[in-house]
């Protein structure tokens, strides 16, 4: 009676209401975090498993007195420190409907409607990236699939960029391996996502075959320090470069158009990363940011960030379909060679994984229900707040203003006024007043490292986080830094 079937219909519908309703709870207290400590929350959340279970209603009340608590908030407007947002009600909807339906996305058997469905919003995204000049699909070489995310996305544009760079060479990687060849070389900025690096050594390529290029002060890729790269290395020796369209930190989006035109010179492949940058690709203000993105032979988008939709939810777009020939892998019972003659989609060829969720399903619903024109008012209205938020730094005598905001993330640190600290004793108070907020239930925002000085930042991706929100934080985060450096006793030489 434990299995979801029409006999436990019923009790699915009194359950999930039951559920609604503490969640709903937690919701309501709109609390950023109650947690406290490392240690308060492993103590608060210990569990042992018994020879006889539980009941729902018992397990519910934990749930609702001791997990909810030690959550993180990404509904409450003062919760600002990654690329965590608050999701879309029709996202949870969606969620409903992909748990209870349970279809994998591997063979079209395990998931008729949702294959589609998956193929017809791949073939919309690829549009929208100006990826297909013709409308009709059939005429289109461009394709993709639905990830896990932007790590698994990065993975697969390294991974076809590879394949590619040494079928040019005469080896077959997917079959012979990579014994006795030479790396090839991936060149991407020094702001780029870690899972370039991470990638790289899944791939048997080694970490050091990443090679950083310099960036500007916005953390934008130097097309000067480009090009000397790829003169040292040679053109041959480079396998791919990959562009940032949103790094972590500034949200800087790298120069697209004249990287596209190197690797188009060069023929190299050219992979962007805009998990976070793609958003933009519905804004109706902020959309020539990303010019260029069509450049790219493949593209990383993410959906659990700027488009509001729960985790996880990310996409790989491919420029040429047909690059997905070089991890073709066929199994009888899921791909077979008869149903590819009767043009029946098995989406596990185009994917490293083989069960997977449909995921899909919680864009085209949210696309359904907003539309381009309401979605693009949510992603504008968080740049626009990034921009109020940094004119209140910057006009803070306490604080310093890194740089101006380019998509939402503002990156800035705490340096009180006629008080001499060094970089360390610097860093230390800025990370102590990041963790007095969280632990006190004030604010979330981050610490992060940017050119060598350790900086907080907020990351605005909740459309109802207003500049009055962000004017209190401000505020909170003054008197968590006077708080402890009288607490610790500092002159204004920065010493005791």
């Amino acid at each position: 009676m434990h299995l979801l079937n029409q006999q436990t219909s019923a009790q699915y519908v009194t359950h999930m209401q039951k559920t609604s309703a503490v969640i709903k709870q937690w919701l309501d207290d709109n609390n950023v975090y109650l947690g406290g400590t490392p240690q308060q929350v492993q103590v608060t959340n210990a569990f042992s498993i018994g020879e006889q279970g539980r009941d729902i209603d018992t397990i519910l009340a934990d749930i609702q007195s001791k997990f909810l608590p030690s959550c993180v908030s990404t509904a409450n407007a003062n919760c600002l420190a990654h690329l965590h947002p608050p999701t879309l009600v029709i996202g949870q909807i969606a969620e409903m409907i992909i748990a209870a339906t349970n279809q994998s996305m591997d063979s079209w058997n395990q998931s008729p409607a949702a294959t589609y469905i998956e193929k017809d919003l791949i073939h919309w995204l690829c549009q929208r990236c100006q990826f297909n000049s013709d409308s009709n699909q059939k005429s289109s070489n461009a394709g993709g699939v639905f990830t896990s995310g932007g790590t698994q996305s990065n993975l697969m544009g390294l991974l076809l960029a590879r394949n590619q760079f040494y079928k040019a060479k005469g080896v077959d990687v997917q079959k012979d391996g990579l014994m006795g060849q030479p790396s090839g070389n991936i060149l991407c900025s020094d702001q780029a996502h870690f899972s370039i690096e991470k990638n790289a050594a899944l791939l048997g390529l080694g970490q050091r075959s990443v090679i950083k290029v310099a960036t500007d002060a916005s953390g934008a890729m130097l097309m000067s320090d480009l090009q000397h790269q790829i003169d040292s290395l040679g053109a041959d020796n480079v396998m791919a470069i990959i562009a940032t369209a949103g790094t972590t930190d500034l949200g800087a989006i790298d120069p697209l158009i004249a990287i596209g035109k190197i690797c188009r010179d060069e023929n190299i492949w050219l992979h962007v990363d805009a998990a976070w940058g793609g958003a933009l690709l519905l804004s109706q203000r902020y959309r020539h940011l990303i010019n260029g993105l069509n450049q790219a032979d493949s593209i990383t988008l993410d959906f659990h960030k700027h488009f509001f939709l729960p985790i996880s939810c990310g996409a790989f777009l491919l420029r040429d379909n047909r690059n997905f020939e070089s991890i073709r892998h066929h199994s009888e019972y899921l791909n077979s060679a008869d149903d590819e003659q009767e043009n029946i989609p098995n989406l596990v060829t185009y994917s490293l994984q083989t069960t997977r969720r449909f995921d899909a399903l919680k864009l085209w619903m949210a696309l359904d229900l907003l539309g381009t024109e309401d979605y693009a008012a949510l992603i504008d209205s968080c740049l626009d707040t990034a921009k109020q938020a940094a004119q209140l730094i910057d006009a803070n005598e306490n604080f310093v203003l890194v740089h101006e905001p380019i998509i939402s993330s503002v990156l800035f640190y705490f340096t009180p006024k006629d008080t001499a600290l060094s970089d360390d004793q610097l860093a230390q108070l800025n990370r102590h007043i990041a963790q007095a907020l969280l632990v006190n239930n004030i604010a979330n925002v981050a610490t992060t490292q940017f050119k060598q000085r350790l900086c907080l930042k907020f990351t605005i991706l909740n459309p109802n986080t207003q500049i009055n929100d962000i004017a209190d934080i401000i505020e909170q985060m003054a008197i968590a830094g006077f708080n402890r450096l009288n607490s610790d006793n500092l002159n204004v030489d920065g010493k005791k």
